[in-house]
């Protein structure tokens, strides 16, 4: 991922010709059309730089081509210090005539259209695998996973062992702590926080934060993410609406009971039983031994 924000920022810097800042959010995947391991990234940056005073200066074009060399000179670099690649194996990377890499620069999304906005944060989040591509051949015991036409598998089918895809799937889990999306440059947390400071953002320590009003299209975000609508009903497929929402424990008690879906008494745990401790004579505590 750092080597796709420097070359980025790199980019930037040629093009403005100064020390200037974008902003990025920049997303890892690793998993292509057929859940195939195929590691790239997603950024989404704005379309130029901020000097002081947070002033854009928009760039006149975003160069594929250098943005593609950068990201190669970086990462075949970075490999080189770690170790990973021979000389000899870089040597004959840099020989080849197409260069194994590529940048793919989007059309501009204008501020005011919040949809294609929505729908390219999603793009960039959005889950490895589609569950409405899933299908369970129980007669074969296998998995089949169906996507768009894959121009190097050149098929749009993935068929495989159920062991086998459980593995697959896995490679695709990201480590404990690991961050698949980050802020960086203009919209990076540290440089918002002084950017407030600058501005005299001041707020008392003492002061309870104000509360932030839940946004109303949480359940469409959700539904545009993980692919499921948490407003339709399981078992008509209607939509439903929410009329409150309740906090009381007697009353979830005395609704779910109504329901019948109230947990039975016999799987219920035991309840808590209250320990009294009592001095006795030599712990130094409590009414002294007579």
């Amino acid at each position: 991922m750092r080597t796709g924000i420097e070359a980025t920022a790199e980019l930037v810097r040629r093009t403005a010709g100064a020390e200037l800042r974008p902003g990025l959010v920049v997303s890892l995947a690793t998993a292509g059309d057929l859940l195939q391991w195929h590691p790239h990234l997603h950024l989404l940056t704005t379309d130029g730089s901020f000097a002081s005073g947070d002033r854009l200066l928009p760039l006149p074009e975003w160069d594929a081509a250098l943005l593609t060399s950068l990201f190669r000179e970086r990462l075949l670099a970075r490999l080189l210090d770690r170790h990973a690649i021979s000389h000899e194996l870089v040597r004959k990377l840099l020989a080849w005539r197409h260069p194994s890499f590529s940048a793919h620069v989007g059309e501009p999304i204008s501020p005011q259209d919040k949809h294609h906005l929505e729908d390219t944060v999603a793009y960039l989040v959005r889950n490895p695998l589609s569950l409405k591509k899933l299908v369970y051949l129980d007669d074969h015991r296998a998995v089949l996973y169906r996507s768009r036409m894959n121009p190097s598998l050149r098929r749009n089918f993935e068929a495989l062992d159920p062991l086998e895809w459980l593995a697959r799937m896995s490679d695709h889990i990201p480590d404990p702590g690991q961050h698949r999306t980050i802020l960086y440059g203009h919209y990076a947390n540290r440089v918002r926080g002084l950017r407030r400071g600058e501005r005299g953002w001041t707020q008392e320590t003492s002061a309870e934060p104000p509360r932030r009003r839940c946004s109303p299209s949480w359940a469409r975000l959700i539904a545009k993410v993980y692919q499921v609508d948490p407003l339709v009903c399981t078992r008509c497929g209607q939509r439903v609406t929410a009329i409150a929402f309740l906090s009381d424990e007697i009353s979830i008690r005395r609704i779910l009971d109504h329901l019948g879906l109230s947990t039975p008494l016999q799987d219920r745990p035991p309840p808590a039983r209250e320990v009294l401790r009592v001095a006795e004579q030599g712990e130094g505590w409590g009414v002294p031994w007579e």
